[in-house]
Order: C-alpha cells, then structure tokens, then sequence
C-alpha cells in the first residue's frame, strides 16, 4: 500500500509539472489562441503605388510602412513612418494636393483620413498649409485643420490660427477661432473668418487690431 501511495504522489508531480512546463515566460499559456482580426492582414514596406476611386486613378502613396487591417469591424490602414499623398487630376494626372506627415490613420468605412504630426499640405492654387493634426472627411471633401495652423498663399498673404475648416467642394476657408492674418500690408486679428481658396477675397470677424506690417511692436503668433 505504501508503495502505491508513493507512485500516485510521484504521479500527481510528474502532471503539475507537465502543464507548468505549457506556460511561457509570462505564465501566459503557449496554446493560447491569438484573435486573427487584431493581426494587420497586410504589411508592406517601402511603398509606392497607384490608388483608384470609381474606376478612376486618383492618388499615388509613398510611405515606409503600410499596414492593412481588412478584418476588423472597421477595416482601416495604418502608416505609422509616415506618409506622402498626392492627389492627381482626373484627366491630365497632373499633381493637384499633395500632403505629408509623420503618421496616418485611414478608416475605410467612414472615408476618414487623420493625421497627425509636421502635417504639410500643397494645394492647387499654389498655396502651402503646415499645421499639427488634421482630419479630412473625403465624404465631404471637408478639411479639420489643427493647433498651430499656418496657411500661406503664393502672393506672400498668410494667416495663422488654432483651427481653420477647408471645405474643397465650396473652395472656401472658415474658422470661428482666433486669427491673425497678414495681407495687403497690414495685419488683421479678430475672431471668426471666412475667405475663397485663393485668400483674395476674406472677411475677419470681431476685428480686434489692424496695423501696419512693419510695426515692430505688434507681437507674433503664439
């Protein structure tokens, strides 16, 4: 009898010790399944490639990595190294917008594009947008743009802001926010603007200060 009692002790030990061994470093079990959707369905590097929308040839992508996540609730892509979008016409594929930064989040199902850091944006009229975040609803053709937003047009005007809107199927620029604009010469600060693409036809709302350019006393923006 004692020497079964032994063998079934000796046997209980051998199993405790069978399904530590099944553990990794972390106690985590090693046949724990892992959930799939999480996983990026595609994961290119050094990328450069054509885009299509309705059949047509619309942009071309640079970036370092592009991660694809098609099996998730919200299928979206993801280029943390950063991006380069270039928005071609329709019919000449001549550059039209063209936008970097340092990262991007796109959501197939919403059409929603966010970015986020060192964001540049060259637009058809010449002109330069640089700003620190920025969504862009392509449903809308609407443009959020964000903190520390500075737009500048070929003819050297140029406005600065926390918060400017630019609505591409309008061509206009608006913004309830602080804004102080240079132009013509002088330098406009108020609250609340409103202007076409091209910057030459604007209102400022709840104008607060207008004063000449050389005006060494007249702070810069913060």
């Amino acid at each position: 009898m004692k020497q079964s009692k032994y063998f079934f002790i000796i046997a209980i030990l051998i199993v405790i010790l069978i399904a530590s061994g099944c553990k990794d470093d972390d106690g985590i079990a090693a046949n724990k399944q892992i959930d799939a959707s999480k996983l990026p369905t595609m994961v290119s590097h050094n990328v450069q490639t054509l885009l299509s929308d309705s059949g047509m040839t619309r942009y071309r992508i640079t970036t370092k990595t592009w991660l694809a996540y098609e099996q998730q609730e919200h299928p979206h892509w993801v280029f943390p190294d950063g991006l380069i979008a270039e928005e071609l016409d329709r019919n000449s594929f001549d550059v039209i917008m063209s936008m970097q930064c340092d990262s991007a989040h796109y959501d197939r199902t919403t059409r929603m594009l966010n970015l986020t850091g060192n964001i540049t944006i060259h637009d058809k009229n010449g002109g330069q947008i640089t700003c620190d975040s920025a969504y862009y609803d392509e449903e809308k053709a609407l443009w959020s743009l964000n903190s520390m937003v500075t737009i500048t047009n070929n003819d050297g005007s140029k406005i600065e802001t926390n918060q400017m809107y630019w609505d591409r199927k309008a061509s206009k620029y608006y913004s309830d926010s602080f804004i102080r604009m240079q132009a013509q010469e002088k330098i406009l600060e108020g609250y609340g603007y409103v202007s076409n693409e091209k910057l030459t036809t604007y209102k400022v709302n709840r104008v607060q200060a207008i004063v000449p350019v050389n005006d060494t006393r007249f702070p810069t923006f913060n």
